[in-house]
């Protein structure tokens, strides 16, 4: 980064200073992106002059950096800096987000078009917290991004509304709102349980029926108002517990459908019971709700349900095999989540001292298994995993000069310090390595450096049954190799 101040420098006048964001972490205001849409990344950053914000965009031509836009912006500093496609997934909007208070920015869209960039229009959105993702709607993802916007309230409470580019403006994403106000109340009940505040508890209501979980809204709007202060105020709770109430008569009640069916003994008594996974289609999506596991037995007359914790998502797969050795068929149930990052939702279950219980949690397992990973001098990187403890070493020549130009001095030294990161679980495949009958998990980690698509490889896991839990038996790393066939 240090080399692009000093470029930067030549095009900004003398008494300039480079802005510095403060989330995730302090930095210079610096971007590269590919904004007018020829795949090759200009180099964008937020400066002070005078006073006055702007943005500085420079484009590379053969080698030569040369000014293409300067644009004045509001506010005293900068909150955020990124570029994604949101009104055309082939081309990158630039999103400023410009600082105007502590905890305020105004909202920046530039667009590049024919005639140099322009402004799309924002209505003046001002906001505390921004995330932006291409989240999955009713059909999946779109290749388009949407704006998720933190509005400041109360203590840590925000509203939020999902947004995306439509037409000539930001409209509210509604379809994506199951997707992303889990994320919101997971968040509500995480505040919770250090702080038990009337206002989170509206919030977390709030979050949970815009995710269709109507009948938790109701507990949750009932918690809310049997505060002596209920907030906003009783009127407005009891107001939107009728709404939520008359949705949820107006819901006709209707069987779930069968998504999947297996036989098997998973109770050990040498009967055959069926197990299948039941939830709801989404009408024109490969997407379900409400998904849960059924263990039946007619002979036994015997019908147990068993909701998952997450319960909604793509492509749900049965698995019946011994895990735990005793010579019955356990559960494994996978279900894709539909993020960008590959993620599953896993469960495994277990006829246990006379019950079903759940003997794995893909989440649980994220908990357990953390891993650093961090780029050093001469084209290496450091993968640091702290269950087991281990240290592996990968090698990032088969890159390419151009990539490692971009991190690398000549000399091999870093320009700048570079941390990736490890996805939570991605992959999780039942595998009997002994040939014992008893079956092994060999559970997938993607390894990402600068960005998600830059792909270092893999963690590997090969997880066993001890007698109480799954504990790890031997873990690998494997990289991606070099392309010969391009040489």
């Amino acid at each position: 980064m240090f080399d692009y101040v000093n470029v930067l420098k030549k095009f900004l006048p003398p008494t300039a200073t480079i802005l510095e964001l403060q989330q995730p972490e302090k930095r210079a205001a610096i971007l590269l992106a590919d904004i007018d849409g020829d795949h090759v990344e200009e180099l964008i950053a937020a400066y002070i002059y005078l006073g006055k914000n702007y943005i500085i965009i420079l484009k590379n031509v053969n080698n030569q950096w040369f000014p293409l836009a300067r644009i004045e912006g509001s506010g005293y500093g900068i909150s955020d800096l990124l570029a994604v496609p949101i009104t055309d997934k082939g081309m990158n909007t630039l999103i400023v987000g410009w600082q105007i208070g502590s905890i305020w920015s105004e909202l920046n869209l530039l667009q590049w078009t024919r005639n140099g960039f322009v402004h799309l229009p924002t209505n003046n959105m001002v906001y505390s917290k921004l995330q932006v993702e291409d989240m999955p709607g009713i059909h999946g993802q779109d290749g388009k991004y949407e704006l998720a916007i933190w509005i400041h309230d109360t203590g840590d409470a925000y509203k939020v509304t999902v947004y995306r580019y439509k037409g000539m403006g930001l409209v509210r994403a509604k379809d994506v709102y199951p997707y992303y106000f889990k994320k919101v109340a997971a968040y509500y009940k995480e505040l919770l349980q250090r702080n038990n505040f009337p206002f989170y508890w509206y919030y977390l209501s709030d979050a949970q029926m815009k995710s269709g979980k109507l009948d938790r809204a109701l507990i949750s709007l009932n918690k809310a108002l049997s505060f002596n202060a209920p907030y906003p105020s009783k009127e407005k709770l009891v107001e939107k517990r009728n709404q939520i109430m008359r949705e949820l008569k107006s819901r006709k009640p209707k069987n779930p459908t069968i998504i999947v069916r297996k036989n098997g003994d998973v109770t050990g008594d040498g009967s055959i019971d069926t197990i299948y996974l039941t939830g709801d289609m989404t009408k024109g999506s490969p997407y379900w709700k409400n998904i849960s596991l059924v263990v039946s037995n007619k002979k036994l007359n015997l019908y147990e349900k068993f909701p998952l914790k997450e319960n909604g998502g793509y492509n749900p797969t049965l698995f019946l095999g011994d895990f735990t050795g005793d010579h019955v068929d356990d559960i494994l149930v996978v279900i894709d989540s539909g993020g960008s990052g590959g993620i599953i939702f896993a469960y495994i279950f277990s006829f246990l001292n006379g019950k079903m219980r759940q003997i794995f949690d893909a989440d649980a397992y994220n908990e357990r298994f953390k891993y650093d990973v961090n780029y050093q001098n001469y084209y290496k990187v450091n993968v640091l995993s702290s269950n087991p403890k281990k240290k592996y070493i990968l090698d990032l020549m088969y890159k390419g000069k151009e990539y490692l130009s971009e991190i690398y001095n000549k000399d091999g030294t870093l320009k700048e310090p570079i941390q990736g990161w490890v996805d939570p679980i991605g992959g999780l495949y039942p595998i009997d390595f002994e040939r014992d009958g008893t079956y092994e998990l060999m559970a997938f980690q993607e390894i990402a450096g600068r960005y998600h698509a830059d792909g270092l490889g893999y963690v590997e896991n090969v997880l066993k049954w001890n007698g109480h839990e799954f504990v790890p038996d031997r873990q690998t790393v494997s990289i991606f190799g070099e392309d010969l066939a391009s040489n």
